[in-house]
């Protein structure tokens, strides 16, 4: 495969996983529409998300997890990572939270 036809592939692979986390997002939003206001919590959330993908990295690399299960788990993180950017004007510093 020449340089060419692989970056053509690798960008339409990633235009297909942009699309799975925007529908991800919308998925999450519907089901969970409350985002939190402090950046600590909004944070936890992304980490759960990244905590079930090692997870998912563990169970597939000793034999009994499958590749479905990491996509998921990448698609939920990669949404909740989005989410967290969306909010991200929202987040205040402890001391700022008082003014």
């Amino acid at each position: 495969m020449d340089a060419a036809r692989a970056k053509a592939d690798e960008k339409a692979k990633a235009e297909g996983w942009c699309s799975a986390f925007r529908s991800e997002l919308r998925a999450a939003q519907e089901k969970h529409p409350d985002w939190p206001d402090d950046v600590i919590h909004a944070a936890a959330i992304l980490q759960e998300e990244a905590g079930e993908l090692i997870q998912a990295a563990l169970d597939f690399y000793y034999g009994h997890g499958s590749k479905w299960a990491l996509v998921q788990e990448a698609e939920q993180c990669g949404a909740m990572a989005i989410r967290f950017l969306l909010n991200i004007d929202r987040y205040k510093r402890k001391n700022d939270a008082d003014a």
